[in-house]
């Protein structure tokens, strides 16, 4: 398996659009594409504005797949407009005996 996990900081004043946004990938990542073990976000309840993307890939073409669905290609440039300074902290962590992936996400 293959996990990203992606730290985010936002405005309050972008707050509720990320979420939006973040909710819609969520439901359309779980409604068609079953590789996809579990997609989900989070807000932190101690800092302000900051939210965390979980994405657990059961392979490497279930990422390519999903890097190339439609509500992701539209969603990344989205939401690189309403979070800070468009910076996301990706992080990858593969299970033994998986590979890495190397992210076409270019914010």
């Amino acid at each position: 398996m293959i996990t990203f996990i992606t730290h985010l900081r936002v405005s309050p004043e972008n707050a509720a659009a990320l979420e939006a946004l973040l909710t819609e990938v969520t439901v359309k990542t779980r409604a068609n594409e079953p590789d996809v073990l579990y997609y989900a976000f989070a807000r932190s309840v101690k800092e302000r504005g900051t939210y965390v993307v979980i994405e657990v890939y059961r392979n490497e073409a279930a990422h390519s797949a999903h890097m190339e669905a439609d509500w992701v290609k539209t969603s990344i440039p989205q939401s690189t407009r309403l979070i800070e300074n468009g910076q996301y902290d990706v992080r990858q962590y593969v299970s033994p005996g998986t590979e890495p992936v190397h992210s076409k996400f270019r914010p």
